[in-house]
């Protein structure tokens, strides 16, 4: 005789919907973005009725915002459970880098649901880099104060956490699209990527920063703006303030003072000036860049006069962080050709110290995971300090100071 299942609790019943909308949520985002999270297409993954979804949440924004929640906190678990916790911060940090590498192994779909919320789900990626960064300050702090590194203030930590943790990131998504070399069964990356990067914050570069670049510049007025140009700058300026998803041709046009006939005299669609958009500022900021770098010839002085140049632009061109993030939503192909032209042109310039005997401690297949960092630090530096709603458009000073010191020695205390 068969035994009766037991029926399921409405309780049951309905952690289990919301568990399915979750999981359907987490592989669309995963393949196609938070952009085209719909909430048919959600519900119908999920085999569910498109009205079940505003049973469980109030808005189709706050079940996007609780996808990063729900996956963030199973990523914080497995890390926590994984990481080996030792009396040097540098073995526990690589430790976490390795439970980091096999948690993305495992789980692929991760990053592209933790990048794309910068843009689609702001609130709960700002509370998960939140969390992370309060991790590092904990662990940053009681290193310091045992001794080990050299770090002396709130601040410092802080701003070292915004590195390390956004390296996190940038070497995940290098890596996913151009795999490192060497043996990676065990996670994304194979050991040595682990020890490049603890290699370098540990030690920097090992050399003094002796830069020569001007304080500010003017950013350059092209006095003669082609129709093209001055709808991209439009456009630029509408997605600072109001984002991508509500940067419309009508509210471009108006911004350009323009008629709605003249955009499509010279794009096709919203999508492709989106297409555009990131290339276009991308070119004014790497020319503005140049002005500081000029003159240097040492691979670390050209880095740090490029960082100081590229946040000289910030204070003009503020849009450009949001653009890049919310390019990565709605222009993925263009985003993924931007990341890694800054990457490559970070990885050439390195082969040419190289030549004239520079950075010998390093390999040339450590080259990439380096870029990586030093992308993350800029991006995620103006992620933090210069968010739309910043009324300062400048850096603060120690941000400066923290990584001039990173670059020059690691965080190591000799």
């Amino acid at each position: 005789m068969k035994t009766a299942r037991k029926k399921k609790s409405r309780g049951d019943q309905q952690r289990e919907r919301r568990e399915a909308l979750i999981s359907a949520g987490l592989r669309i985002v995963s393949r196609y973005g938070y952009v085209n999270a719909s909430v048919s297409r959600v519900t119908a993954a999920a085999g569910l009725a498109q009205g079940t979804l505003y049973s469980y949440f109030e808005s189709h924004q706050a079940y996007l915002e609780e996808l990063l929640k729900v996956e963030g906190a199973r990523f914080f678990r497995l890390i926590n459970k994984h990481t080996v916790i030792s009396d040097n911060f540098f073995d526990t940090e690589r430790s976490a880098f390795l439970a980091y590498s096999r948690y993305l192994k495992r789980h692929p779909y991760f990053l592209r649901v933790l990048t794309d919320a910068e843009s689609a789900a702001p609130t709960s990626y700002a509370q998960h880099m939140d969390r992370v960064e309060g991790r590092y300050l904990k662990a940053l702090q009681r290193a310091a104060d045992e001794g080990q590194l050299r770090l002396q203030n709130k601040d410092s930590f802080r701003d070292i956490g915004e590195v390390l943790g956004g390296s996190y990131g940038h070497l995940g998504l290098g890596a996913q699209a151009r795999p490192f070399d060497g043996d990676a069964t065990n996670g994304l990356f194979p050991e040595w990527v682990a020890d490049t990067y603890i290699g370098f914050i540990r030690r920097g570069f090992d050399e003094p920063i002796e830069a020569r670049m001007p304080s500010s510049v003017p950013l350059a007025e092209n006095q003669s703006m082609t129709t093209r140009e001055a709808l991209l700058e439009a456009a630029a300026r509408v997605v600072w303030n109001v984002g991508f998803g509500d940067a419309t041709i009508k509210a471009i046009v108006e911004e350009a003072d323009l008629a709605v006939g003249t955009f499509y005299s010279h794009f096709e669609s919203q999508q492709e000036i989106f297409d555009e958009l990131l290339n276009h500022v991308r070119a004014k900021m790497v020319a503005h860049v140049r002005l500081f770098v000029a003159g240097n010839t040492r691979f670390i002085d050209r880095e740090y006069a490029g960082f100081v140049g590229f946040f000289d632009y910030l204070r003009h061109q503020p849009w450009y962080i949001r653009i890049e993030s919310a390019a990565a939503v709605y222009a993925t192909e263009t985003y993924r050709r931007h990341f890694f032209d800054l990457a490559d042109s970070y990885v050439r310039t390195m082969r040419r110290a190289q030549a004239n005997g520079e950075l010998l401690r390093f390999e040339e297949r450590d080259l990439p995971a380096l870029a990586y960092i030093m992308m993350a630090a800029r991006h995620y530096f103006a992620a933090r300090y210069l968010p739309p709603t910043a009324t300062d458009r400048s850096l603060p000073g120690h941000v400066f100071d923290t990584y001039r010191s990173f670059l020059e020695q690691g965080l190591e205390a000799r």
